[in-house]
């Protein structure tokens, strides 16, 4: 079925209300176009674009070397910043402009702006981060008093005094930075690591269950925040608290749990993430390069010529990505993990929801993922109608009509649809006026809109 203005209406319709819960990573974005202002700004590293950036980042010259190996390999990356480099940054270097961060500041401003009720927890809730919400006055805080969870207005939420800065670098293909030219047009993120954030909530981590009663889902992510400086004895112990929230969240209604993916460059968080948390969702969202960091991580076989973002478009590439996604969903024996390619979105499941249903939460990704490229931003349901005026993707039809033969099933108007394996095509913004957040753009368009339609859908089966 095309999707065209009288499907965007009734999914938004479907959307009206839902609620979600969300958690925990917000923080503000200051943006930088890279340029010759910034380049002055900063120290020429040694051999600009072909060493990897050092963890955490300390210097002008390590945040140089960073950005130049962003550009080289095409590939958005972040890495974190120590935190004196990170107060010397915010002292002297003057953001382009500001906006929200963070997967979870994200999704709320998205879900709130499309109609759906979110509750949200994040840490270091200062002011100046309440005023990065759209919407304030939609969104729910967790409070607990005596035992009882209370959903409070956002704005009733306690203030923090300090605020989480995140700095992302934004360059155009063939945008130079110390003579390195981009060769996509992506970005890279210097992140900072406050002390607050461990990834426990207070008095809501032992009552969360009431959270999970209310809500058809929730959308969990930064788990990546974790530094050494958090723990006192590795991630595990860390971890492991979080598992036993997320899972006592679950057992308050049995809410579906989407795990959103994010790069981090210590090894063994991305172990103990893997090991510890990754199992206990029902989903997992991630783009080229986290699924490449999953694959590896995982110890299975490797594929050959694994794609990632910057490698260049080949139609067999989705045959690689299927079998990595397939071979994880096996390993970490979850319901369903998707990947939001540039060309393709694509999602291996068993036992989840109704294909139709999840399908229908891709293609509407498709048109928000458009949308925010286009316009930097979502802010009203009538911001969609930007997504329909982009096509989806041809690269992207072509791939997912060579995986349906290579499976023996049939492409429908470029989609694939299958108890499985379901597939669509993307809509490209070649010029995007954004990058950072599209792929939690997608997770929770998709994600939210699948929920809310999946009653639909059974019926219709029955």
């Amino acid at each position: 079925m095309t999707y065209d203005r009288s499907r965007l209406e009734s999914d938004l319709c479907a959307l009206e209300g839902a609620p979600v819960f969300v958690a925990y990573n917000a923080n503000v974005d200051a943006i930088v176009r890279v340029d010759t202002e910034l380049e002055s700004a900063l120290d020429r590293p040694t051999k600009p674009g072909e060493r990897a950036p050092p963890s955490p980042l300390t210097s002008k010259r390590d945040l140089a070397a960073a950005i130049t190996h962003a550009m080289a390999t095409g590939r958005g990356d972040e890495v974190a910043m120590a935190d004196e480099f990170a107060a010397a940054l915010e002292s002297g270097l003057e953001p382009d402009s500001q906006q929200m961060g963070g997967q979870t500041g994200i999704i709320t401003n998205l879900v709130s702006a499309l109609g759906a009720a979110p509750i949200a927890y994040t840490y270091l809730l200062s002011d100046r981060q309440l005023s990065m919400f759209d919407r304030p006055d939609a969104v729910r805080y967790p409070a607990v008093e005596n035992g009882q969870v209370a959903l409070i207005p956002l704005r009733e939420a306690a203030a923090a005094d300090r605020t989480k800065i995140n700095w992302v670098f934004e360059f155009g293909v063939d945008d130079e930075l110390f003579g390195v030219r981009a060769t996509e047009a992506t970005r890279f993120i210097a992140a900072s690591r406050p002390a607050e954030f461990d990834l426990t909530t207070g008095a809501l981590d032992a009552h969360v269950d009431q959270v999970g009663e209310v809500v058809e889902g929730a959308l969990l992510a930064g788990y990546h925040n974790l530094t050494p400086a958090h723990v006192d004895d590795g991630y595990a112990e860390r971890l492991r608290h979080a598992r036993d929230v997320l899972r006592r969240l679950r057992s308050g209604g049995d809410p579906k749990v989407h795990v959103e993916c994010a790069v981090t460059h210590d090894d063994a968080l991305r172990e103990a993430i893997y090991e510890l948390i990754l199992p206990e969702a029902n989903v997992i969202g991630a783009d080229a390069s986290e699924l490449a960091f999953l694959h590896d991580d995982a110890g299975i076989e490797a594929v050959d010529d694994e794609p990632t973002d910057n490698t260049p478009f080949r139609a067999d590439e989705i045959l690689t990505h299927y079998r990595m996604l397939s071979a994880l969903r096996e390993d970490l024996d979850v319901e369903c993990i998707r990947l939001h390619a540039m060309e393709y979105h694509l999602t291996v499941m068993d036992s989840y929801l109704p294909p139709e249903a999840v399908l229908r939460g891709m293609k509407f990704a498709a048109v928000n993922a458009a949308t925010k490229a286009a316009r930097g931003g979502i802010t009203a349901p009538g911001d969609l109608e930007t997504g329909l005026t982009y096509d989806p993707s041809t690269d992207g039809r072509e791939a997912i009509e060579h995986l349906a033969k290579h499976v023996d099933e049939t492409a429908d108007d470029g989609t694939l649809c299958t108890p499985t394996l379901v597939a669509c095509p993307n809509r490209v913004v070649e010029d995007p006026a954004g990058t950072v957040g599209i792929g939690d753009i997608v997770s929770a368009s998709s994600f939210t809109l699948e929920l809310a339609v999946a009653d639909d859908h059974r019926k219709q089966e029955q």
